[in-house]
């Protein structure tokens, strides 16, 4: 009897001990939340518009930098002029466009970061997780789909609720001010 006694104990203390021990968590995909709000597609397509005009400048450079090698390498060029082409190649900046781009893209990073932190914080509370992670290719080798997009998703429309496609938060509408009732005038 002492044995069967044990067993239910031990039972008893391993399903209470899993029950609290099973953490709630949340999944938060920041590229679904980007793709699925007009917010966050505006946001980032400021960014790949910057990357398309950056890219077209450096490709416009490594042209001019092609032509200045090749009439570097005339035979017919002075001294002096291949001192002045030495000097318009040492000019040429790639990374000014670089740093451009990093700049912006850690600006738009942290912009979308510092609106949906509250956002997360609230249906984290709601949901009465313990753990919120973000979602990274390669580090989950397992998750249900439907539980992975499902906090996402849910985030995602309260993100377009607050900031739709514009930039700041929707300011309170004013109530409604009912018109006057007016007087009846005695009829004659």
């Amino acid at each position: 009897m002492r044995p069967l006694h044990s067993l239910l104990c031990l039972t008893a203390a391993c399903t209470l001990a899993a029950q609290d021990a099973a953490p709630r968590i949340g999944m938060l995909v920041p590229d679904r939340v980007i793709e699925k709000t007009a917010r966050g597609r505006k946001l980032f397509a400021e960014l790949d518009s910057l990357k398309k005009t950056l890219s077209d400048k450096i490709q416009a450079k490594r042209a001019e930098m092609q032509k200045l090698g090749s009439q570097l390498q005339s035979p017919s060029i002075s001294e002096a002029g291949k001192e002045s082409i030495q000097k318009q190649l040492r000019d040429l900046d790639f990374e000014d466009s670089q740093i451009e781009f990093q700049k912006t893209q850690q600006r738009i990073v942290t912009q979308f970061q510092q609106e949906i932190t509250p956002l997360v914080d609230d249906l984290a509370k709601e949901q009465k997780l313990q753990l919120v992670l973000t979602f990274q290719p390669g580090l989950v080798a397992y998750a249900d789909q439907t539980w992975i997009v499902a906090f996402s998703d849910e985030v995602a429309k309260r993100y377009d609720a607050k900031y739709g496609a514009g930039g700041t938060a929707p300011a309170a509408k004013p109530a409604a001010v009912k018109p006057a009732a007016k007087p009846v005038a005695p009829k004659p």
